[in-house]
């Protein structure tokens, strides 16, 4: 049965390349900073997408049916024989969260930074030099945190895969799972209107955040 819708996949594995990117720009690459700051914005626009998407989208994909209760998340924990589901498990959601919360932390503290050379962020030199700074170190920290996630979730994947669900993997490139499916699908033209409405308004709120914040809070224009 169909589970991830096209939108939700292309979130999945585009968000796996930029993150990609976002280490090789910022550890590997030393005059990339440009492309690694529109990366930020598209990666902060992707944020934005997913949790419109939360709300709007497959009922697969909704906040409202896999984002696990406390005593579901203990429950779940608790037994040895752990049931497969149709979404995420309750702690696959939590990644989720916690991915989405982390990413959504580092792309906005973006906004606040500088690299002397090639990069200024629209929000830079809003705040005070301190508290700038440890907006800094929340960037840095925020990114070993997304590092640290991405390890755990590639172990988790891959106990999965070999332990209780071989098709795990596939279903994150096919969007099917050889299960039922309980959740009502939408039709092709809710799916495409809807998907569409989320990334009109991703794009719209990070173009007014880049572009004109910078002047609704009165700081004065700089390269970026």
């Amino acid at each position: 049965m169909k589970v991830w819708d096209i939108y939700t996949r292309l979130w999945h594995w585009l968000l796996a390349g930029g993150i990609f990117f976002q280490w090789l720009s910022g550890e590997v690459l030393d005059d990339q900073m440009q492309n690694h700051a529109l990366m930020g914005y598209s990666l902060l626009g992707m944020m934005i997408f997913r949790l419109c998407w939360g709300f709007v989208g497959p009922e697969s994909i909704r906040f409202s049916r896999f984002v696990p209760s406390w005593s579901s998340l203990t429950g779940y924990l608790s037994k040895t024989d752990k049931a497969i589901y149709v979404s995420h498990n309750p702690l696959g959601a939590l990644a989720v969260v916690a991915f989405i919360g982390l990413i959504t932390l580092q792309a906005l503290s973006g906004f606040f930074m500088e690299d002397e050379i090639f990069f200024t962020g629209p929000l830079y030199n809003w705040l005070s030099e301190s508290t700038t700074s440890l907006i800094a170190e929340i960037h840095e920290i925020a990114f070993a945190g997304i590092m640290l996630l991405i390890a755990i979730h590639i172990i988790a994947v891959l106990y999965h895969r070999f332990k209780h669900e071989p098709f795990i993997v596939k279903a994150m490139v096919t969007g099917n799972k050889p299960l039922t499916n309980a959740f009502q699908p939408l039709s092709n033209m809710q799916l495409h209107l809807r998907a569409w409405l989320c990334i009109g308004v991703s794009i719209t709120i990070i173009w007014l955040m880049v572009n004109y914040l910078p002047g609704w809070l009165g700081i004065e224009a700089d390269y970026y």
